[in-house]
């Protein structure tokens, strides 16, 4: 075969369509670019076009070897092969010493009518000259005569710029030259290969449909009895990859070029100035030729560039054969230019390929990356390196690092896998090691070992929260203003430790400030902290009556992840005893029940005094609203025993357990209980004693018991509030004080509307229902807040008071009942027609529908369509 022949290929080409309709519609300009790396499928693609009758004409082909780009050798060849597709027809003349050229060719084929396309094959002169330009003014000159397709492994020397935007060129490249699923799937069938979807995607993925890596993989599963185990691994370290890399294209290299290509092989992208730390400025200076000799080096953008993914792992697998020493030397390289640039994920990634753990470690800590795997901030690609470093700790354990940071590491990987007792031996070993240098060396280390220290979901008393915050923010110190602007979660979670520390202080505004700063950093963390801080926020509103926020914050809790990946296994009581307390106001109960047993499961795995005592006083005043007042009291008793040190807490406990007393007609003890939560010194603890005095029968002195503090009220939560005033409302109307009562009453309402807290209005149904719907006035502006209260659900709490004239039960679902015309109206409207098209269905008039929609939305207590269909639904009207 000469070079002048076109290559003939086997049966084993693959049919694609794609490609050659490409060419084909390449071939209708004067020049055609196929470029691709060695092994890409491009002499195949081209000689299968021509073979398969798609070229407009008859075609010239001439294979090139390096030696061949010169005008004494180049010009015929050229004129040869154009000779023999043209015959007699093509008879140049030349016109000088130099013989037939581009110029004599031109004129030879003028005036042609079937056009002749010239292939030329491996086509890569080494610069742009004039005989380049050559080409080119021939390809435009003879041009619709003469098509021209360059195949190159690279872009040639050509002005591609001026001819794409001339239109004077198509260029097929690497990307179209890949095969795809179908091109694979055909490819294994020559072979006698089925593989699964999964592994087929697999194998195009990882060899980025490399034609000549995908059919070595063909070639060596037909030997293999597991083909889809051999599928799943294939790569660019399979020997048949690494040998045709070798012989290909790192053998002819020159010594310098070899040097850059195995030195840039060990970093996942490079540009000049990486490549010139990793291979010396000598071999650097060719690294213009590298990009331009080499398919297989990508762009990627902004001077960088990357391997194709087999390509390089073939060359980094040839680095480390041919000098593993040399192989580290250029890991550690790496890992100092990316420390030097701030770029610790690679700097952390090099260590560790080096083997240099102690270093990774040193680096990781001094980078305070430990956040990432203990969910404090976002998970990135840093903490897979991390649980390499602590997995070469655990190792060698008996060998105890010398120090603090691979300890620190292990502390951190061993609790974010759940292993607290790992994580406590670990992080007892650093910290001895840091105790026996000065106190103001190694700041990161100091600090790492706190953040992991507050981490730990363990019970800690507050003077143990108090010393670990303090010392925390004291190392905070140590660190110039600004470096830790990219780890904002050591101070979100110093905030997190002083907000817990006031809220087991019972300083619930300043709770709430420390809490409210820790979030925003908490909200760009992991879901653990993130649970953690909007947990402790909700309670701190819980305990402050504002349950709009609780809402809020508990709906955004509880869109994570309830039991935590990272630390493993975790969950947070503090977002269930919230959840449960603003169900609980919205008189949810079988919520309520659902989230306090999800709180005690997190209780036992993590015992909290705080949310322990909490839990209790949920669980209890669900109790009593449940008409189960006996056993919240014995629940309050148990939770007693968590309000150690916490006196503002066991007064909380005191006020439910008085509630439960006057539930349970114990007036005597309620009356006690109020007055050792203070009696009339707060609104809550008056409630508290007006109810109990109420209980005796002393309905004016219970009055002027809620009036005193009602007028001497100040900050008082409006959970509270809205207690006071409805049983002020209440007393009014038992005094045959209707005017106040109903000024109170409206006070309770719009305060009870504007946090959501329904649980006092449930429990006094008995009494409000019948006083609200002979005020229709008042009812009106409450009608959506209450209407939940009409129909009384199964596990609605009990009615605490019950007047001489309770109509409980007897309360209609609706505010009158529906016609049969207005049901056929509420029927098509449940159809999402028009009025127009309901007058119509009807056979009435439009007025007449507004007249019968006016009416369904007064008798159901809404104001919207949507809201009619919705609780025309609720009540089973529809």
């Amino acid at each position: 075969m000469t070079k002048i022949d076109v290559p003939v290929r086997g049966a084993s080409v693959i049919p694609r369509t794609r490609l050659l309709d490409r060419l084909s519609k390449g071939t209708r300009g004067p020049l055609t670019l196929v470029t691709g790396p060695p092994g890409a499928g491009k002499t195949t693609s081209v000689s299968s076009w021509i073979l398969s009758g798609r070229p407009p004409g008859p075609v010239a082909w001439v294979s090139l070897d390096p030696a061949d780009h010169t005008p004494g050798r180049f010009w015929p060849l050229v004129t040869e092969a154009l000779l023999r597709a043209c015959g007699e027809d093509l008879r140049p003349e030349p016109r000088g010493p130099d013989g037939v050229r581009g110029p004599e060719l031109a004129a030879a084929l003028a005036g042609r009518e079937q056009p002749v396309v010239l292939v030329l094959d491996d086509f890569q002169p080494k610069r742009r000259d004039e005989f380049s330009a050559e080409i080119v003014r021939l390809a435009r000159a003879a041009f619709p005569a003469l098509r021209v397709v360059l195949i190159a492994r690279r872009e040639p020397p050509l002005p591609l710029r001026r001819l794409r935007l001339g239109g004077e060129l198509t260029e097929i490249g690497g990307d179209d030259l890949a095969l795809g699923e179908r091109d694979l799937v055909a490819l294994l069938a020559q072979h006698e290969l089925s593989l699964s979807p999964r592994s087929v995607q697999s194998l195009l993925e990882r060899t980025e449909g490399w034609a000549a890596g995908l059919r070595l993989a063909a070639m060596t599963m037909e030997r293999l009895p597991d083909p889809e185990a051999f599928a799943r691994k294939f790569g660019g370290e399979d020997p048949a990859v690494v040998g045709y890399v070798a012989e290909e294209v790192l053998d002819p290299q020159p010594a310098d070029l070899r040097r850059l290509l195995l030195a840039t092989s060990v970093v996942e992208r490079f540009d000049a100035e990486l490549a010139a730390e990793l291979a010396g400025p000598e071999a650097a200076r060719r690294f213009p030729a590298l990009l331009r000799q080499n398919g297989f080096v990508l762009p990627i953008g902004h001077g960088w560039y990357r391997y194709h993914k087999v390509f390089g792992t073939a060359l980094n697998l040839l680095h480390r054969q041919e000098s593993a020493e040399g192989a580290v030397e250029s890991h550690l390289r790496a890992s100092a230019w990316f420390s030097r640039r701030a770029r610790l994920a690679e700097a952390v990634h090099h260590a560790v390929r080096a083997g240099h753990w102690a270093h990774a470690a040193w680096l990781a800590v001094d980078g305070l990356a430990v956040g990432q795997v203990l969910g404090l901030s976002a998970r990135e690609p840093l903490a897979d390196l991390l649980e390499e470093i602590a997995n070469r700790v655990f190792a060698d354990e008996a060998a105890l690092p010398t120090e603090p940071e691979p300890a620190l590491v292990a502390a951190a990987v061993a609790l974010a896998r759940g292993h607290d007792d790992v994580c406590a031996r670990w992080l007892a070993h650093a910290e001895s090691l840091l105790g026996r240098m000065p106190g103001d060396q190694a700041p990161p280390a100091r600090l790492t070992a706190k953040l992991i220290a507050l981490t730990r979901p363990v019970p800690r008393t507050a003077e143990e929260i108090r010393a670990l915050a303090g010392e925390a923010e004291r190392v905070l110190g140590l660190f110039p203003g600004g470096a830790l602007d990219e780890r904002p979660e050591a101070e979100g979670l110093v905030r997190y430790a002083r907000g817990c520390l006031d809220l087991r202080a019972g300083r619930l505004s300043e709770a709430a400030a420390a809490l409210g700063a820790a979030l925003p950093v908490a909200e760009a963390g992991g879901d653990f902290q993130r649970r953690r801080v909007l947990g402790a926020l909700a309670v701190t509103e819980a305990l402050r009556g504002r349950f709009r926020q609780v809402a809020g914050l508990v709906a955004r809790a509880s869109g994570l992840p309830e039991v935590a990946a990272v630390p493993a296994g975790r969950r947070v009581a503090a977002v269930h005893v919230a959840h449960a307390w603003v169900a609980l106001e919205g008189s949810r109960f079988d919520e309520v029940r659902a989230e306090l047993d999800r709180a005690s499961r997190a209780l036992q795995e993590c015992p909290e005094a705080v949310m322990s005592a909490l839990h209790g006083l949920v669980a209890a005043r669900a109790g009593v609203a449940d008409g189960a007042a006996e056993e919240s009291l014995r629940i309050l008793d148990e939770a007693r025993e968590h309000t150690g040190g916490m006196p503002w807490l066991d007064r909380r406990l005191r006020l439910v357990a008085a509630e439960a007393y006057s539930a349970c007609d114990v007036p005597q003890a309620a009356i006690e209980a109020a007055n050792q939560a203070g009696g009339t010194g707060s609104t809550d603890s008056a409630v508290a004693l007006a109810r109990g005095e109420l209980g005796r029968g002393e309905v004016a002195a219970a009055s002027r018991t809620l009036r005193s503090a009602l007028t001497e009220a100040t900050a008082v939560p409006i959970d509270v509030r809205v207690e006071a005033w409805l049983l002020d409302a209440f007393l009014a109307y038992r005094m045959n004080d209707r005017s106040r009562g109903r000024r109170s009453l409206d006070r309770a309402l719009r305060l009870g509307e504007r946090e959501q807290v329904r649980l006092p209005f449930a429990m006094a149904r008995p009494w409000l229902l019948p006083v609200l719907r002979r005020d229709e006035e008042l009812l009106r502006p409450h009608r959506r807040f209450i209407d939940p209260l009409l129909v009384r659900q199964a596990g609605a709490p009990r009615p605490r008071e019950a007047p001489e004239a309770a109509e409980a039960g007897q309360e209609p679902p609706v505010f009158g009942r529906l016609s049969a015309r207005e049901l056929d109206v509420l029927r098509h409207l449940s159809t999402m027609l028009t009025t127009k098209e309901i007058a119509m269905e009807m056979y009435v008039s439009v007025n007449t529908v507004k007249t019968h929609l006016k009416s369904i939305y007064q008798k159901l207590a809404v104001t919207r369509r949507g809201e009619a269909v919705r609780r025309a639904r609720h009540l089973g009207l529809l």
